[in-house]
């Protein structure tokens, strides 16, 4: 019991220390916050295979440049870091569930000529 305790800690830990190295690493550009080359490699350089279970929560944080950091380090990993990076309950884009008008509404590319 003392261990599981001990060990949620120290993951919650680490996972503020990425956070940290995510957040000293982060560029501005038109007054928006975002993640650029220098996060990834930053953050690529203090993590190990050790850490795809905590990049794997970085995925779900509220913070969205957190989990676009956590992702684009994950892809780095190799494959023990893209099979991170697959979850069974996420379903493809095109089975996205939106109505005929929201559908409507998405400016994508136009169709490609033949």
């Amino acid at each position: 019991m003392v261990l599981a305790v001990a060990d949620v800690a120290a993951a919650a830990a680490r996972e503020d220390e990425l956070k940290r190295v995510i957040n000293r690493n982060t560029g501005f550009a038109h007054t928006t916050r975002g993640m650029n080359m220098y996060t990834l490699i930053a953050l690529r350089s203090c993590v190990t295979d050790a850490d795809l279970p905590v990049l794997r929560r970085l995925l779900f944080d509220r913070d969205y440049v957190t989990q676009l950091s956590a992702a684009g380090v994950l892809v780095d990993m190799g494959a023990g870091g893209r099979a991170a990076l697959d979850d069974p309950a996420r379903r493809p884009l095109s089975a996205y569930p939106l109505d005929a008008r929201e559908r409507k509404r998405i400016r994508g590319c136009r169709a490609a000529a033949h």
